[in-house]
């Protein structure tokens, strides 16, 4: 019989706030019918705290193969498409507000095919202080054509997993997460999958609870080049070509300076936690790509961004986060 949502879990050694995640689950106002925990292998007690947990019932399923990367597991989800109308993935480290299904299959209720609804996100830490959101809260409510969803998605425009919810319509789901981007695999994912859909719903609501703390897969997967850095850029290209308009001049001109910024971010905050040959790196090869003037016109503007949000506005930061 097939389900209205299914909740796939996903987890490798998450015995610290996997609890925190399924109680999140089970205070739902429209409760999903299905919880299937995506165990990658966990060597602590995750397992052991999931068949513990009596507040709703959790399927397990284990990967076969050790050492697999996150996104393998997350394909392994995917393959729930067409048992479902509904589909979300979540980290067992991030957490929903209660009226998270409830408000977003709202959305998609009246589509007849595949769609996407995601809100925003409130950024937590490992103690479930507030760091920020990732936007302003209200309550508009955008519905994106297909074009201007893809530009978003070429200018990495945030969507976090934990907010991102896939009406799959019961059937299969046509793409998956490609392995080669370690970092930024999920991008590419709501970038194929969206294009792909009937509708595409944005809540500019904090629905949604995403964790930063030491152990997050990003901070591991940072100090590599490729797949801090360079794997934006590929990303920025491959969801540009997604639109099928071509590259246009004024189009490449924006999404350079925004690569220079993005860089330049993280560039300052390794440099920052002490690392500058690293830093410097990041330095060396955005510019390649974007240029020397592109590259000190964002560094002007991270300045004065960082200077409104950390200083006028006192925002707080978690100190491993990077990308920030």
């Amino acid at each position: 019989m097939k389900s209205r949502i299914i909740t796939a879990v996903t987890v490798r050694n998450g015995e610290e706030f996997i609890q925190q995640t399924l109680a999140a689950i089970a205070r739902q106002t429209l409760r999903p019918d299905r919880v299937i925990i995506f165990d990658n292998q966990s060597t602590d007690r995750t397992l052991e705290i999931v068949r513990q947990f009596t507040a709703l019932p959790c399927e397990i399923s284990i990967a076969e193969t050790s050492g697999q990367c996150m996104f393998a597991n997350f394909n392994r989800a995917l393959a729930l498409g067409d048992q479902t109308d509904y589909l979300h993935i979540l980290h067992a480290d991030d957490t929903i507000s209660p009226t998270f299904y409830e408000l977003l299959t709202r959305q998609l209720d009246g589509c007849d095919g595949p769609g996407l609804a995601w809100c925003m996100d409130e950024r937590i830490d490992e103690h479930n202080a507030h760091l920020s959101y990732s936007g302003r809260p209200d309550t508009t409510i955008t519905v994106l054509d297909r074009d201007t969803f893809l530009q978003r998605k070429a200018e990495i425009g945030n969507q976090a997993f934990c907010a991102s919810l896939l009406k799959t319509n019961g059937q299969p789901v046509a793409v998956r997460f490609p392995l080669d981007y370690p970092v930024l695999g999920d991008q590419i994912f709501w970038a194929a999958f969206g294009a792909q859909c009937r509708q595409r719903v944005y809540l500019n609501q904090p629905l949604a609870q995403y964790r930063w703390h030491g152990a997050n897969n990003t901070t591991f997967l940072g100090p590599s080049l490729q797949s801090l850095v360079l794997d934006e850029w590929r990303t920025m290209e491959t969801n540009e070509a997604l639109r099928g308009v071509g590259w246009q001049w004024h189009r490449a001109l924006k999404l350079k300076g925004l690569f220079a910024v993005r860089s330049g971010i993280k560039a300052k905050r390794i440099r920052q936690q002490g690392n500058a040959d690293y830093s410097r790196q990041i330095v060396r090869v955005t510019q390649a790509i974007t240029g020397p003037w592109l590259w000190l016109a964002g560094q002007v503007l991270i300045e004065l961004r960082d200077l409104y949000i950390y200083g006028i506005l006192r925002h707080q930061r978690h100190p491993k986060n990077i990308y920030h």
